[in-house]
């Protein structure tokens, strides 16, 4: 297949013309079209984005799932067993399985459906407001700081300039709470500009507006920022016994109060990290571990796109244990997982869209054949 012909299979599939047929076939030739000259055509646009666009149409309009060895060349929609790498590497075997609503009736868990915009606002005055229920348009106006709602899943927060000193300083003592539960997903932006994506299960406090000589908000779980560029103020994010310190950059910090780490990643500019034991500088692609208050950092380089996947509507387990697995899953449908024993230490790894029911995900981690569900209302079994 020549570039032309897949550039024109590819814009055949955005206008939703592909057969089932042409869509495996660019998936099959997504690689070797990117290196008849090593390069990727800019027409296309960017090489990830685009990668990860046709990635999740796959999986948001097909029925089929694709399951294969962990190899390097293609690591989108993949679920493999890393204790089964040896003998599927040996057979040169790759297969297709369907996912039918009709196959394994007894583990369809149809009526479990994913996450969506929902989040809980909680005012300076203690009024909560349910957002999601909520209709698009101004919502509140705290000190002259103008709080809407907007497309459905944005709290914005914007200034008026034209309020007294005395206002703006009630503002900037004045704090709100963002709280999104679990099967849940919502934006905002701050009063500086500064754009925040909360995942599931997550909280954020910050000030209605900013003032002195930080921009400080507490985080409990995980949340992708924007932070807009202030080289007067400092932003500061507090979670669980660190701080992160930036200007301006984009950076991602997991820290569940379930989780045994918290996890900031930089994907761009510079944060500065701070715990009672240590200070540690990241530089873009890094990601530093904290284990537990009095320990050191551990820095590693990691694959960002990979750790953002989440604000981007995907699942992406890279040599992950079934444990971890499944509490992001648990988290993202709302369901309490329970291990029935104690499982084998087999990881998975691969990426699938969030945006399916829960059984396409299990059947697809099934399929590895090293784990196997059992679903009961929202309670989902884990067996081996």
């Amino acid at each position: 297949m020549s570039k032309q012909d897949f550039i024109t299979l590819y814009e055949k599939y955005l206008s939703g013309q592909c057969t089932d047929e042409e869509k495996v076939l660019l998936d099959h030739y997504y690689e070797e079209i990117k290196l008849l000259d090593n390069e990727w055509d800019p027409f296309l646009g960017s090489e990830e984005e685009t990668r990860r666009l046709i990635m999740g149409k796959f999986l948001h309009d097909s029925d089929y799932q694709y399951v294969f060895t962990p190899v390097k060349r293609l690591r989108y929609l993949r679920f493999a067993c890393a204790a089964s790498v040896t003998l599927v590497l040996m057979s040169g075997v790759f297969s297709w399985f369907y996912a039918g609503k009709n196959q394994n009736k007894k583990q369809v868990a149809s009526h479990i459906v994913p996450g969506k915009n929902m989040a809980y606002l909680t005012l300076a005055n203690g009024k909560s407001i349910v957002l999601h229920n909520a209709i698009n348009g101004q919502i509140g106006n705290n000190s002259g700081v103008i709080i809407k709602k907007i497309n459905d899943s944005i709290l914005t927060y914007s200034s008026n300039n034209n309020i007294k000193n005395s206002k703006k300083i009630q503002a900037a003592a004045d704090s709100n709470s963002l709280t999104i539960p679990r099967g849940g997903i919502f934006q905002t932006v701050l009063s500086d500009g500064t754009k925040v994506w909360l995942n599931s299960a997550s909280s954020l406090k910050y000030p209605v507006a900013f003032a002195g000589k930080e921009r400080r908000v507490v985080l409990v779980g995980e949340a992708y920022f924007e932070v807009a560029k202030n080289k007067n103020m400092p932003f500061k994010v507090c979670v669980n016994g660190m701080d992160v310190q930036v200007l301006g950059t984009h950076f991602n910090v997991m820290a569940y109060p379930d989780e045994k780490e918290v996890k900031t990643t930089l994907l761009e500019g510079s944060v500065k990290l701070h715990s009672q034991a240590c200070n540690s500088l990241l530089k873009p692609g890094q990601q530093g571990v904290l284990c537990c208050r009095n320990a050191a950092f551990a820095v590693n380089e990691v694959n960002t796109a990979d750790v953002v996947a989440w604000k981007d509507g995907f699942f992406v387990f890279d040599n992950e244990s079934i444990q971890n697995t499944m509490m992001k899953i648990g988290r993202w449908y709302n369901v309490d997982v329970v291990f029935q024993n104690k499982l084998t230490q087999s990881n998975f790894g691969g990426t699938i869209s969030r945006y399916k029911n829960i059984d396409v995900v299990l059947k697809a981690l099934e399929a590895t054949g090293s784990v196997h569900f059992k679903v009961t209302g929202r309670r989902v079994v884990v067996m081996d």
